[in-house]
């Protein structure tokens, strides 16, 4: 008995620490081969054309990637911050500065890639490389 106060406790407690989190507005994921080509799927909710964030909040649209070794991420859309965070383990190349900076990536690494600045991303691992990019529009 005791046992499922302590639940209900945190069921009731736990929803309202929930309350002030973000939650995206689209998500899907997208696995990228050697040669570029991309598989997505995407779950997105339905938005009026044209209407702003309540309250000035900030929208996440977050995509998880697969990314074959060779495989690049490119920004996926310029003017917006980025947080690239690792779901499993490996190295990322950075190509569009030169010269090439090389991140080892690990799961739960959070990377920032800020708007101001385009990247190329390539999987110099020799393992599938899984991120999620979360892609935070104001």
């Amino acid at each position: 008995m005791r046992s499922i106060h302590v639940l209900c406790s945190i069921l009731v407690c736990g929803g309202f620490a929930t309350m002030a989190q973000v939650l995206p507005v689209s998500n899907g994921s997208c696995a990228v081969s050697r040669t570029g080509l991309m598989d997505c799927d995407w779950v997105s909710g339905i938005k009026r054309a044209g209407k702003k964030t309540e309250d000035g909040k900030a929208e996440l649209l977050v995509t998880r990637y697969v990314l074959a070794p060779g495989a690049l991420l490119r920004t996926p859309v310029p003017g917006y911050d980025n947080l690239v965070i690792g779901m499993s383990d490996g190295e990322l190349a950075n190509e569009s500065k030169s010269p090439q900076t090389h991140v080892r990536v690990t799961a739960g690494s959070v990377m920032l890639m800020p708007k101001e600045e385009l990247y190329l991303l390539r999987n110099v691992g020799e393992r599938s490389l899984d991120v999620l990019l979360i892609d935070i529009r104001k």
